[in-house]
C-alpha cells in the first residue's frame, strides 16, 4: 500500500486538509463530495412553511381531563357491594375478600376508566366490628391540581370495608 501527499481543499477563507491513502475511497468521496455550490451561504435547505409545532410536553391534564372520580366511584360501590353482600366477617376469608376486591376495582379502573399519564393505586382494608376505634391515614407528595383520590365505606353489620384509590398525574 503506498501512500500519497496530503490534499488540500480551499474554498473561500477556509481551507480543509485530508490525508489520502491510495485505494482509500472516503478521501475520493471526500473531494467529489464538497462542491463550491454546496459550501456555499444561501444553500441550505429552508424549513417547511405550513408546520406547526406545538409544545410536546404536559405541565398537567388537559382542560376536563382529570381523574374520573364519579365513575371510579360506580365501579368501587358495585364491586365492594357484590363481593361483600350478605357476608359475616371471617377471618380466614378476609384476606380472600380483601384482594379479590382489589384486583376487581384494579382491572375495571384499567379497563373502563384508564386516563391518560394517570395512575392509580388501589387500597382495601377490612376489619371486624368489635367495638374498638380504627384510625385509616395515607400521606404522599401530592398535586393539588392534578392528583386526586375517592374513598367507599362499606358496613356489613360484622365488619367494615374501606376502597380507596388514589389518582396520581404522571409528569
Amino acid at each position: 500500500m503506498s501512500t500519497t501527499k496530503p490534499k488540500s481543499f480551499s474554498t473561500g477563507k477556509d481551507s480543509f486538509r485530508a490525508s489520502a491513502v491510495s485505494g482509500d475511497s472516503r478521501s475520493e468521496a471526500m473531494s467529489h463530495s464538497d462542491s463550491d455550490d454546496e459550501l456555499e451561504p444561501g444553500n441550505e435547505e429552508k424549513p417547511a412553511s405550513d408546520v406547526t409545532i406545538y409544545n410536546a410536553y404536559n405541565m398537567g391534564p388537559a382542560f376536563g381531563k382529570k381523574f374520573p372520580l364519579p365513575y371510579i366511584r360506580l365501579l368501587m360501590t358495585q364491586v365492594v357491594k357484590d363481593k361483600l353482600a350478605n357476608k359475616t366477617y371471617n377471618q380466614s376469608e378476609a384476606l380472600k375478600w380483601t384482594r379479590e376486591i382489589a384486583d376487581d376495582i384494579n382491572t375495571k379502573i384499567k379497563g373502563r376508566a384508564s386516563s391518560p399519564r394517570f395512575k392509580h393505586v388501589v387500597n382495601v382494608m377490612l376489619y371486624q366490628q368489635t367495638g374498638a376505634g380504627c384510625f385509616y391515614g395515607a400521606r404522599a407528595i401530592w398535586d393539588e391540581l392534578s392528583d386526586d383520590y375517592i374513598t367507599f365505606t362499606f358496613d356489613g353489620g360484622s365488619f367494615v370495608c374501606i376502597a380507596t384509590v388514589f389518582g396520581c398525574y404522571q409528569y
